[in-house]
């Protein structure tokens, strides 16, 4: 069984070195995109990359010629996005927040949009409720019942300087530097208002949701942007645990995260893939050495990799 990545590139209860010992895991590359590139995300045959003001799409369903597909290019850098059915979340810096229709991969088309007072960096929805992270307002909240006119539904100032936010089920999840976690029930009415914080003065930049089915384990929050990655339980919104961190041989950027496996983006040393199976105590079972650095990692069933803002490489896990 193969699988697909797409690369790019507070209480702790166990810290854990990489080593390759018992690593399974290897890969071999077959196709590239050709840069610039800076994020990615690959969804059954379609990879998104962003690279500066644009978001294009490409046919991967033969990984060893991509096809180019759609572009559409914002007025300023984008710094994130997160896709959702039909639909693409980008955080366009200054610009704000832009809501994609990507069901035409040929022509993605903005069909709303809605400026904040600060930088957006990324959103994410849940139902008619979409998130988003603006640098001077921390968490904002918007109703999209009519998503050519969306309508700002509240804030949450978060106590530092906001990151990322992603949304599983209703819960919405927000980070910030140098403050930590933030959980957020999306389906409760009213204003925003975390139902659980844990303050970690070392909290990611990025991160991850998993959805807490696999083998029926906990529900892990894992992430990167500080050199390290760090893995949250959150089965418990009230009461997240950080219960690892584990030190990469690079610097880790990004991660992406598939079953009981993180995959992560580790600048110059490539690739890791560390199984979370016992998620206090990672191990590292795989890695790839980029030719430059892993900026950023997706995952489904092969292995993309944005390879310094050269090319996103496109990976097969070999036998």
């Amino acid at each position: 069984m193969t699988s697909r990545v797409v690369t790019i590139g507070a209480c702790i209860s166990l810290v854990v070195a990489a080593s390759v010992s018992a690593q399974t895991m290897s890969f071999e590359p077959i196709g590239s995109i050709p840069g610039p590139a800076d994020l990615v995300r690959v969804r059954g045959d379609q990879a998104f990359v962003a690279a500066g003001t644009s978001f294009t799409i490409y046919d991967i369903s033969n990984p060893e010629t991509p096809k180019r597909q759609g572009t559409y290019t914002f007025p300023e850098e984008i710094w994130g996005f997160r896709l959702s059915s039909s639909r693409a979340y980008v955080g366009a810096n200054f610009f704000g927040l832009g809501i994609l229709d990507i069901g035409n991969a040929d022509e993605p088309t903005l069909i709303g949009s809605f400026k904040s007072l600060g930088q957006t960096k990324i959103g994410d929805v849940f139902e008619n409720k979409v998130v988003f992270i603006d640098h001077m307002e921390g968490l904002v909240m918007l109703d999209v019942s009519d998503e050519s006119k969306p309508v700002a539904a509240g804030s949450f100032f978060l106590d530092g300087y906001a990151r990322d936010v992603t949304v599983s089920g209703s819960l919405a999840y927000a980070v910030d530097s140098p403050s930590g976690l933030y959980i957020f029930d999306l389906s409760q009415p009213g204003p925003l208002e975390p139902v659980g914080v844990l303050h970690a003065p070392n909290a990611p930049r990025s991160m991850e949701v998993s959805d807490g089915s696999g083998a029926g384990g906990p529900k892990l929050l894992c992430g990167a942007g500080r050199g390290d990655l760090q893995v949250y339980d959150v089965s418990d919104p009230t009461t997240p645990v950080k219960v690892a961190t584990f030190a990469t041989p690079g610097r880790a950027e990004r991660v992406a995260l598939a079953g009981n496996l993180a995959y992560v983006a580790d600048g110059e040393a490539g690739i890791q893939v560390v199984d979370l199976s016992t998620p206090s105590q990672p191990k590292l079972v795989g890695t790839y050495k980029t030719s430059g650095p892993a900026r950023d990692v997706a995952v489904d069933s092969l292995v993309l990799v944005v390879v310094g803002d050269e090319e996103v490489l496109v990976l097969r896990q070999t036998p």
